[in-house]
């Protein structure tokens, strides 16, 4: 994390696209940020005070993703 300066890190949808690019299987995913790495706060109390704003966000974005994808050939994205 560090030696890439990163500041957010995936655990959940990283091991689905892992599983999906070793069997050769299209995946896209689509995620919010909830707790910062490392941060001041204890991750528990950074995602609960941000998941309302990231629940938000994320519907938000979601059906403009979905109208973006839709009817296009994994390829073509």
């Amino acid at each position: 994390m560090e030696q890439n300066d990163a500041s957010v890190k995936d655990m959940e949808a990283a091991a689905i696209a892992w599983s999906c690019s070793l069997h050769n299987v299209p995946h896209l995913g689509v995620k919010v940020v909830t707790d910062i790495v490392d941060g001041d706060k204890p991750t528990e109390e950074e995602f609960f005070e941000n998941l309302s704003s990231a629940a938000k966000s994320l519907q938000e974005a979601l059906p403009k993703v979905i109208a973006h994808v839709c009817g296009k050939h994994h390829h073509e994205l």
